[in-house]
């Protein structure tokens, strides 16, 4: 019995396919061995050991308690601020602190500074802190027991007020450990 013949057309297609097949089959094989000692190299490398982050400046002080009001001492209006302060740490840490006032005028920002500055201090004649030395402020020593703080600031012109009190706490090498701005609106309605 004779077998029937193929056209050479359907044997070419079957070929192409076979062909097809195989190459696909090798791109596949190539791309997963290629993830395979990607993965191996990647989890052979020699590590390096990443340092822990260094703790939060602001963690090293907690506050509470902040008071603001204002007096009349002698026909002259003044603000008084409080507030207490702990080292969150078992180690003592000796601070200066800083109280910034700040309240808008129509020709621009009014501020005041408890302890009062000189000139060339770490805040701007604006009230904004710029860096510098920090050697004028209150002397504080931080330990584990609260510790109030307090201070008066003189509002600058009569009837005037403050919106914002920021408390700056430095470290001895000028490191900021806390910034924490209060509002006044509620104070200054009274």
């Amino acid at each position: 019995m004779l077998k029937p013949r193929i056209p050479f057309g359907n044997t070419l297609r079957r070929r192409k396919r076979l062909f097809s097949s195989l190459a696909y089959s090798a791109l596949v094989g190539v791309v997963a061995a290629l993830g395979y000692f990607t993965l191996q190299i990647l989890e052979s490398a020699p590590r390096e050991e990443q340092a822990p982050p260094a703790a939060d400046p602001a963690a090293l002080v907690e506050f509470e308690g902040f008071s603001a009001r204002y007096e009349s001492i002698n026909e002259q209006r003044r603000l008084r601020v409080s507030i207490r302060l702990r080292a969150a740490t078992t180690k003592p840490l000796d601070c200066q602190v800083y109280f910034v006032a700040k309240g808008e005028r129509t020709n621009g920002q009014q501020f005041a500074v408890w302890p009062t500055l000189g000139p060339g201090g770490p805040f701007s004649s604006g009230g904004h802190f710029r860096g510098g030395p920090i050697s004028h402020g209150a002397p504080v020593h931080l330990t584990q027991a609260w510790q109030r703080v307090s201070g008066d600031m003189p509002l600058p012109s009569p009837g005037s007020t403050f919106n914002t009190v920021t408390l700056y706490v430095f470290g001895p090498r000028g490191e900021v450990f806390l910034s924490r701005p209060f509002n006044l609106v509620s104070a200054a309605a009274r």
